[in-house]
């Protein structure tokens, strides 16, 4: 990856429902003209995942773990927030690296450096930088933080709810991670060294698959089949939907039932059409996953930012089969599949 290039990656899939259109279901060979007009579909729209490193928490009363209540909007997990003195709510985004401030509310900080930047849709421009000095949520206080700045209003508008910014891994690395979908909740446990809760709190996370996270950074990377074909995952809460890149090989596009066009928005960009329909034949372990939502994209431009090739992108689709629990520190990642689920 070329230095002074933030990092982007396919945020924030969010699927604004516009006039509804009945559509029948049908297969990827099926001729494409035969596809409802984009104008009468959905828009995805795509969002920068900034690189922001990563932060520490103050745990209050000098507990051991928190656990943090999230709100939805649309397919979007919140965390009620205060930024500066600013109250509102945090985006759960794991495709974010770090940190990202909505320049809504804090466009008078003072602001350092600027780096021009390419997202998967396209040149989106400059991205600022600054300086929070205090972010609170539940028991949680971060202190003295970099954030990146970006314009968050087209979210708000579409949601209906006031967003301060996105918070990534990188806010919670050194933390045990416990993303619960189900019942709207985010666990965090204070870990040693070796990635053991301290304290022994609680029993452990007991998964029914694990997987080996690989490479040291604050984006997760999943490995999944479709047709026995081992794919490379970006695993990405922020994202609304699924998605799969169009390079993928016949036999894994066979198994998608296409639905309708949409649009795939990217900051700074007018957008371009995308396929949108359901991802039939995932498979994570020994447990295959049906009927997620997904849509189809050129993901070069992603994969070249990242510097590994990526096949697809997980998110709130996937999530809600399951708890989650993400450990960088001993590189596990674990899924207890929802009652039912299994298969």
């Amino acid at each position: 990856m070329k230095s002074g290039r933030i990092i982007y990656s396919l945020l924030f899939c969010i699927v604004v429902v516009a006039v509804a259109v009945s559509l029948s279901s049908f297969s990827l060979h099926k001729t494409v003209s035969t596809l409802p007009d984009a104008v009468n579909s959905p828009v995805a729209n795509l969002l920068p995942a900034f690189n922001s490193g990563f932060y520490d928490p103050d745990f209050n009363l000098n507990a051991d773990s928190v656990i943090i209540p999230m709100k939805t909007a649309g397919h979007l997990f919140l965390i009620e927030a205060k930024v500066d003195g600013e109250v509102g709510n945090l985006v759960f985004d794991t495709g974010a690296s770090g940190l990202v401030i909505n320049s809504s509310y804090f466009r008078n900080h003072v602001k350092s450096g600027g780096t021009t930047s390419t997202g998967i849709t396209g040149s989106v421009g400059n991205v600022e930088q600054i300086s929070i000095g205090q972010i609170e949520f539940a028991d949680l206080t971060y202190r003295n933080l970099r954030a990146d700045m970006a314009n968050l209003g087209h979210i708000e508008n579409r949601r209906g709810v006031k967003i301060l910014g996105l918070i990534g891994f990188g806010m919670m690395r050194n933390l045990e991670i416990v993303i619960d979908p189900i019942n709207s909740e985010l666990k965090l446990f204070r870990i040693d060294q070796t990635g053991k809760r301290l304290n022994g709190k609680g029993t452990g996370f007991k998964p029914d698959y694990s997987q080996k996270i690989e490479g040291n950074t604050n984006i997760l990377f999943l490995k999944g089949t479709i047709r026995g074909k081992v794919l490379n995952f970006c695993f990405d809460t922020g994202a609304e939907t699924n998605a799969i890149s169009s390079d993928c090989n016949k036999k894994i596009m066979s198994t998608l039932t296409i639905t309708r066009r949409t649009v795939l928005k990217g900051t700074g960009t007018a957008g371009s059409e995308v396929l949108f329909g359901k991802m039939n034949d995932f498979v994570i372990g020994n447990h295959q996953i049906r009927d997620m939502e997904t849509i189809i994209s050129n993901m070069d431009a992603l994969s070249e930012a990242f510097g590994t090739h990526i096949d697809g992108l997980l998110g709130f689709s996937f999530m809600k089969n399951g708890v989650l629990c993400i450990n960088f520190v001993n590189k596990q990642f674990g899924i207890r599949f929802k009652k039912g689920e299994e298969k």
